[in-house]
């Protein structure tokens, strides 16, 4: 009779404890709900249409197809909606997004560009690390502005059992050194400064970075003669309606400050109080001023007059490896930030906390961030810009490069060699571009 009352509390309390979860997670999906309701209200149903966004299923593509893609996609370089926005101009803003995968951040994401002031007046360029037919289709339905898409020809989708990718006889990143040079492994000699061998997805990422940099810069900008401003976006920021009009403000503002190279419109830390006509321009900082970095050709032409420096570095962060060139450029002088005290661009896969950053929900900060544009709404779209200059400009000379707290991962020769054969591949064609028409030119004039 005990042994039964017993059990029957243990059944008693399991059910119990199935009501409450159960309790939760009812309670989970009604604030999520909530929550998307709170979200689509603030939004046009045109907008809307890119957060609703069925997705489907999709055949995995083997190495052979997906290369096959990339190179068709790459040398096609179809604009779309040229029809209804007409040709790219000269100084138009071109947005530069990285992607992978379509997941509810940079659906949001696209959702927020759609209701941006002017974007009909951008080029839209999205840089794929791979070849994702999900994706690829979905930004296809964008119809608000001019949109291109561009692959990374070097991915390991592709390069599954070669270089870039891992080949049989790299070593492994684990692999002690003595054994390494025992077995006569690739890289054996050049371990990274944290004595790690080639990580293929680690080293991918600055590749990544570098190649969509001068996949714009040198061969879909200056092919086009176009010299307007262009803004690297993480997949994963909500933009406020003012951002393209305070990226073009900046950028004019800047040509007249020649210390200033880099324009910044998200913060991780930031405040109400804050004022949005508030500028600040401090020394480029990697760790704070990377999600949303905006730059024009001439910034472009500085740092690539140093690639050596950015290929060389022992470091997998392409945002380090620019640090490591601000600090060690030929004429001394470190790259300078103007900021916006009050964020355009707010992340939404992260949340802050003390200081440190962890996975939060997305549709909780896409609330936070539309209730701080309707709080701020009388107060967007700034007339005047107000600019503060910090301390750090004076303090250059106590930063420093400090290579072992950074990723590492960049010591192989190869990785080196294909850094530097992106850029001076392009360099060398505009060089003889330059020449011929300088050639032709003379040559009518006789």
């Amino acid at each position: 009779m005990i042994e039964a009352k017993f059990y029957h509390s243990i059944a008693f309390g399991n059910s119990l404890l199935f009501s409450v979860i159960f309790s939760m997670f009812i309670l989970l999906y009604m604030s999520i709900r909530a929550n998307r309701q709170d979200v689509l209200k603030d939004l046009s149903e045109n907008t809307q249409k890119f957060i609703l966004y069925k997705e489907m299923t999709y055949p995995i593509l083997n190495s052979t197809e997906a290369k096959r893609l990339i190179t068709e996609y790459n040398q096609d370089e179809k604009i779309r909606n040229i029809e209804t926005f007409g040709p790219v101009k000269n100084n138009s803003v071109v947005l530069v997004i990285t992607v992978n995968k379509l997941h509810e951040s940079l659906k949001y994401l696209i959702a927020s560009l759609s209701d941006l002031d002017a974007v009909e007046e951008t080029l839209l360029v999205f840089s794929h690390l791979t070849y994702d037919q999900e994706l690829h289709d979905y930004i296809q339905t964008i119809d608000f502005c001019r949109v291109l898409q561009i692959y990374y020809p070097y991915t390991l989708q592709v390069y599954t059992d070669e270089f870039p990718g891992f080949s049989k006889n790299d070593c492994p990143s684990d692999m002690k050194h003595k054994k390494a040079e025992a077995l006569k492994c690739n890289g054996a000699q050049t371990p990274d400064v944290h004595g790690k061998y080639r990580q293929p997805e680690k080293a991918e990422q600055k590749h990544y970075w570098w190649w969509t940099a001068n996949r714009v810069f040198e061969h879909l900008l200056s092919f086009n003669n176009q010299n307007g401003l262009v803004v690297f976006l993480e997949d994963d920021v909500f933009l406020l309606k003012d951002f393209l009009y305070m990226t073009v403000y900046m950028h004019k503002l800047t040509l007249s400050l020649p210390q200033v190279e880099f324009m910044y419109l998200g913060l991780h830390e930031w405040s109400l109080k804050n004022d949005t006509y508030d500028i600040d321009i401090t020394t480029w900082d990697p760790k704070q001023h990377s999600s949303v970095l905006a730059f024009d050709v001439t910034v472009w032409n500085s740092i690539i007059q140093h690639y050596d420096l950015f290929c060389e570095v022992d470091d997998s962060s392409w945002s380090r490896s620019l640090f490591y060139i601000s600090l060690n450029r030929r004429d001394n002088k470190r790259f300078k930030v103007a900021y916006t005290t009050i964020p355009r661009a707010i992340k939404t896969s992260l949340c802050s906390f003390n200081g440190f950053y962890e996975s939060c929900n997305v549709e909780d900060n896409v609330v936070n961030a539309l209730r701080m544009q309707r709080h701020l709404k009388s107060n967007l779209f700034p007339p005047y810009l107000e600019v503060y200059t910090h301390i750090e400009l004076e303090d250059d000379e106590y930063m420093f490069f400090d290579v072992l707290e950074g990723e590492g991962g960049w010591n192989d020769p190869r990785d080196k060699a294909l850094c530097s054969a992106n850029i001076t591949e392009n360099r060398v064609k505009k060089l003889l571009m330059d020449m011929s028409r300088e050639f032709k030119d003379a040559y009518k004039s006789f």
